[in-house]
């Protein structure tokens, strides 16, 4: 019996350290809204949104063997129109954000990197099961945006 309590108690704790750095990280609200908007629109597929309200100009994107760098909506609406018809044919669905796993804010400048996780159409798990992905975002006219992201698994897959 003292056995089992002991077990229960450490699968209590560490159930609980799970979600202590999330608490700890102290997000900005105002990032936190933002982050909030742009995984549904995401989901939703909404090109125009992130294109408007979320991605800066320039905007950079960091991939394992090469730099993108997008100097116009244009571009980055093109970009975004081809990764979801990619994401599109893999028969993706939707994702949510798990957590943050690392936070760093200066005056204007906001390094932040999201743990998130992939759904298929019929709700299963797109490829592994926590992603994480870097962001830069510049406050600009008021508001932050994205202007960097490094994705650390394939954008569409």
């Amino acid at each position: 019996m003292k056995k089992i309590v002991v077990a229960l108690l450490l699968l209590f704790i560490s159930s609980c350290s799970r979600s202590i750095p999330d608490k700890k990280r102290n997000v900005n609200p105002e990032v936190q809204e933002m982050y909030r908007q742009y995984n549904k629109a995401w989901s939703s597929g909404n090109f125009e949104k992130i294109t408007e309200e979320i991605y800066s100009i320039p905007f950079s994107l960091y991939l394992q063997d090469s730099t993108l760098i997008f100097n116009s909506k244009e571009e980055i609406k093109q970009f975004l129109i081809q990764t979801f018809k990619q994401l599109e044919s893999n028969q993706y669905g939707y994702s949510i954000r798990n957590g943050w796993e690392n936070y760093k804010e200066d005056s204007k400048l906001i390094l932040i990197e999201q743990n998130f996780t992939r759904f298929l159409k019929d709700s299963s798990v797109m490829g592994p099961a926590e992603r994480t992905a870097s962001y830069i975002l510049r406050k600009t006219d008021g508001r932050y945006k994205i202007s960097g992201m490094i994705p650390h698994t394939p954008i569409a897959k």
